[in-house]
């Protein structure tokens, strides 16, 4: 019994590789659509499915994974072919998103501007399709902006190692303007016929498996995913597994939210009702008998080791940062993590480390009233929000236990605002730096704390606004303030050495012909 699950198991862990060469039927290609943030990625798919994506992106700038389906109706007019996208992020923040979209795709697109040429993204976009192997197009966006240089943008290519057709090399390259649609249609024929080189095919008689592009929190109907079939056919009914995170066959929609039925590959779908987040680019499997599922996610979950974190590792931390996150997408929330993660330190010793973030809580959805209790212990937890609303009764109980939940929608925001809330909690040592000395040669006035004197300065420089010591015969006798400064009876910021000026200073001390002030500064130096 034991050896016929295994044979099982094995079997349709590993069919994503094995596939039947019986029924085989062509499939519609997945292409990731990758570069530089602002380089018109998505205004790319918002020219094809003549939709306005992009002016809903908060910032203009795409912060989440999407996937969507256009048809191209081919040269001859004869039939129109699907094509399904990935709109990944450029920010440099989502790089692992647009990991994900590489790992998932058969056809790769790197967008470059005509107007910028290759950027840092453009690089590292370029290095994760290369890893993969992945058929590619090089689409120069902008060509028709009056800042384009079409040649120039070519040449950086070519610098960068990325060999073009026509210059030496053999990856396509089309010009496209997305505002007028220039090159579109070229750019979908040069999809389908990379698609038909190389020969994308599913088995039509095998249960759906694929990928799981992204997850999140749906507040009405619960834990959902979109998910990429990469072979098979989803069954009408039964269950669907990634990882340990089970859904049932019950509400599946297409990218455009419709409901539909029996899903094929290269199909974007979304699953609503998974009982766990699953975890993305992790396989799925989908079967119609519900008790042989089942027994994989229970095998799955009693040989999964879990993932122990070492108390060392924040108890020998000079500096801990609790963290309660919350995302609207696993991706999101991934990305976020990683950002924040790093203000830590470096290992200083053996013994002692420097900055640690603890992410002592969380997850996908909205900040709720649970995630407010889980900090109320602690007045240092931040309570950090991306994408996400603070819920009613949650503002309620953060008022009640004086914390202050923040959210964002850019994440660049985000990272500023927490590296600012870090180096307020760093502890730092004050140390003292003289500026310069002067001589009293002069009293003006004297009333209350305020004196008006004349000197000299024989050493350095005096600033407006810095702390002056009083000595008489060597002998520090008191503090004071600078609050005015003026030479030629003109008021400046500082006076350097060897001019007289007058001053106005602050101080309980009796200043007299004779004194020396030295001005100074206090600066502080963070310890870690």
């Amino acid at each position: 019994m034991i050896l016929c699950f295994n044979i099982m198991l094995n079997k349709k862990e590993n069919n994503l590789q094995n596939n039947s060469k019986n029924d085989l039927t062509e499939r519609q290609p997945v292409v990731v659509v990758m570069g530089h943030v602002d380089h018109g990625k998505s205004s790319l798919l918002d020219a094809i499915r003549n939709s306005n994506v992009v002016e809903d992106e908060i910032g203009g700038i795409t912060q989440q994974i999407s996937a969507y389906e256009v048809h191209h109706k081919t040269k001859d007019g004869q039939q129109e072919k699907p094509i399904t996208f990935l709109d990944t992020p450029g920010h440099q923040a989502f790089q692992e998103m647009r990991e994900s979209g590489v790992k998932i795709a058969d056809i790769a697109i790197l967008i470059v501007s005509a107007e910028d040429g290759v950027m840092p993204q453009t690089l590292e976009a370029y290095k994760a399709i290369a890893e993969k192997n992945l058929p590619l197009i090089v689409a120069i966006s902008k060509v028709d902006k009056p800042g384009a240089n079409i040649q120039k943008t070519k040449n950086s290519l070519i610098e960068n190692g990325i060999y073009l057709e026509g210059m030496g090399g053999e990856i396509p390259v089309i010009e496209i303007d997305s505002k007028s649609k220039k090159g579109l249609d070229e750019l979908l024929e040069m999809i389908l016929l990379l698609a038909d080189l190389k020969e994308l095919k599913y088995d039509n008689q095998k249960n759906a498996e694929g990928f799981i592009l992204e997850s999140l929190m749906d507040g009405r109907r619960g834990i959902s995913s979109t998910l990429i079939i990469k072979d098979g056919i989803l069954p009408k009914s039964g269950l669907i597994l990634a990882g340990t995170s089970l859904a049932p066959i019950r509400i599946i929609e297409n990218f455009a939210g419709q409901n539909i039925q029996n899903p094929h590959a290269g199909q974007a779908i979304k699953v609503v009702g998974f009982d766990s987040v699953p975890e993305v680019t992790s396989q799925f499997i989908s079967d119609s008998n519900k008790k042989e599922l089942e027994k994989i996610c229970e095998d799955r979950k009693n040989n999964s080791q879990k993932k122990v974190l070492d108390v060392k590792t924040f108890r020998n931390a000079k500096i801990v940062i609790p963290v309660i996150l919350k995302a609207d997408t696993l991706g999101t929330f991934n990305a976020v993590e990683r950002e924040i993660k790093k203000v830590e330190t470096d290992k200083k010793t053996d013994q002692e480390t420097g900055i640690k973030v603890k992410i002592i809580g969380g997850g996908i959805g909205n900040i709720t009233e649970g995630d407010i209790l889980s900090a109320s212990h602690d007045g240092n937890v931040m309570i950090v929000g991306f994408n996400v609303k603070v819920e009613n009764t949650a503002s309620e109980q953060a008022e009640r236990f004086n914390l202050k939940p923040v959210t964002f929608e850019i994440i660049y925001k985000l990272t500023e605002w927490f590296q600012e809330m870090v180096d307020n909690r760093l502890p730092f040592k004050e140390t003292e730096k003289s500026l310069g000395k002067l001589k009293v040669l002069k009293i003006f006035s004297a009333e209350k704390d305020k004196q008006v004197i004349g000197g000299k300065v024989f050493n350095g420089l005096l600033k407006i606004n810095s702390k002056v010591k009083i000595s008489r015969r060597n002998f520090e006798i008191g503090v004071g303030k600078i609050t005015e400064l003026q030479m030629m009876k003109i008021k400046t910021q500082e006076v350097l050495e060897g001019n007289e000026c007058g001053l106005q200073v602050e101080s309980k001390t009796e200043i007299i012909t004779g004194d020396i002030l030295e001005a100074f500064e206090i600066q502080k130096e963070k310890i870690i």
